[in-house]
C-alpha cells in the first residue's frame, strides 16, 4: 500500500473574494488543498476569526476532508480576505486585508505536536508580515526538525523589512520556488548579475538548500541542483484564472519530491498541475487526477 506524506500548509488562510463570488484562499491554503486532491494527507496550519467568514472556512476545509487540527480561532481579530481583479489573460492582482487572525498565530501545544508529524511543510513570506506569527511559523519550522521545509517566497511587494523576511527564510529552507520576477528582485537585494541558475546555485550553497524550483508562467519552470538543471516548457492552455496556479505546483513538486522521483519528472508534474488549475475560477476548483493526466503538452 503506497505510504500518505503528511505535507503542511504553514501561514496564511483566507477567503478570495471577486466581485461576484468568494472562493478558499491563501498559498499555504491551497497548496494543502492540492495536496489533499492528488490523494496525500493535507493540513493548514493558520488562525480565523471568531466570525462567520472564519465559520464558512472551517465548513469549506471540512467538506473538502482537510485536517483542521492546526487551525487556531482568533476572539479578537477577524478572518483574512484578499479582493481579487483579473485582467483579460487571468492574470489576477489582489488586495489583502491586514490586522487580521492569520497575523497572530501561536505555537500552541497542537502545532507541537503537528511538529513532530509531518513529513513536509510550506510556508512564505505574507504571513511573516506580523511580528507575532513571524515567530510562530519559525518555530514551528526549528521543531520540525525531519520535515521537508518547502520555502515559497510568494512576494507581494519588497521593502527592507520583507527582504529581512526573505533572507531569513531562506536559512530555515530545504526547497524554495519563486517566479522569474520574485528571482529578479532577489538578485537585485544581492546585487547579482548572474544568470538565474548561476545565482540560485549561490542561493543552494550560501543556505544549504537541497533545490529552488523557478516558475516562468506559460513558460514552464526550471529546477535547478548544485549540479544538475532541468527545464520543462510547460503546458498550453487557455487560462480563466491563474490565481493558485503556483500553488499548485508547488503540491505537485512537494509530492514528487518526497515519492523519490527523478528532477525531469518533478518539474513535468509540477507543470502539468498549475497549468490544469488556470483553466478553472478559483485557486482551488475540484479536479481528480484523471483530469490533470489528461492535458497534452
Amino acid at each position: 500500500m503506497k505510504k500518505m506524506f503528511k505535507i503542511a500548509g504553514l501561514g496564511e488562510i483566507l477567503w478570495d473574494i471577486y466581485d461576484d463570488k468568494k472562493f478558499l484562499g491563501g498559498a499555504p491554503t491551497n497548496f494543502a488543498a492540492h495536496v489533499n486532491q492528488a490523494g496525500e494527507y493535507g493540513l493548514i496550519l493558520s488562525r480565523i476569526g471568531n466570525d462567520r467568514l472564519g465559520d464558512l472556512l472551517m465548513h469549506e476545509l471540512i467538506s473538502r476532508s482537510l485536517d483542521v487540527s492546526g487551525i487556531q480561532i482568533d476572539t479578537q481579530k477577524p478572518t483574512g480576505t484578499v479582493k481579487v481583479t483579473l485582467d483579460a489573460r487571468g492574470q489576477p492582482s489582489f488586495v489583502c486585508s491586514v490586522d487580521v487572525a492569520f497575523d497572530y498565530m501561536e505555537m500552541n501545544i497542537s502545532w507541537r505536536k503537528l511538529a513532530e508529524q509531518v513529513d513536509a511543510v510550506l510556508f512564505g513570506t505574507l504571513a511573516q508580515r506580523h511580528a507575532v506569527s513571524r515567530r510562530a511559523i519559525q518555530a514551528f519550522l526549528k521543531s520540525s526538525d525531519h520535515a521537508l521545509k518547502l520555502y515559497d517566497i510568494n512576494l507581494r511587494g519588497w521593502s527592507e523589512e520583507t527582504e529581512n523576511i526573505v533572507k531569513a527564510s531562506l536559512t530555515l529552507a530545504d526547497l524554495i520556488k519563486l517566479n522569474g520576477d520574485e528571482l529578479a528582485l532577489l538578485k537585485e537585494s544581492y546585487r547579482s548579475t548572474e544568470s538565474d541558475v548561476s545565482f540560485c546555485r549561490q542561493l543552494l550553497d550560501v543556505y544549504a538548500i537541497q533545490m529552488a524550483a523557478i516558475t516562468y508562467g506559460a513558460d514552464g519552470c526550471c529546477l535547478v541542483t548544485s549540479d544538475r538543471e532541468v527545464r520543462h516548457p510547460g503546458f498550453q492552455v487557455k487560462a480563466i484564472d491563474t490565481t493558485g496556479s503556483g500553488d499548485a505546483f508547488a503540491a505537485g513538486l512537494i509530492i514528487k519530491y518526497l515519492q523519490g522521483a527523478d528532477l525531469e519528472e518533478i518539474a513535468e508534474f509540477g507543470n502539468r498541475l498549475g497549468a490544469f488549475i488556470a483553466t478553472r475560477k478559483g485557486a482551488v476548483p475540484e479536479w481528480t487526477m484523471e483530469e490533470v493526466m489528461s492535458l497534452h503538452a
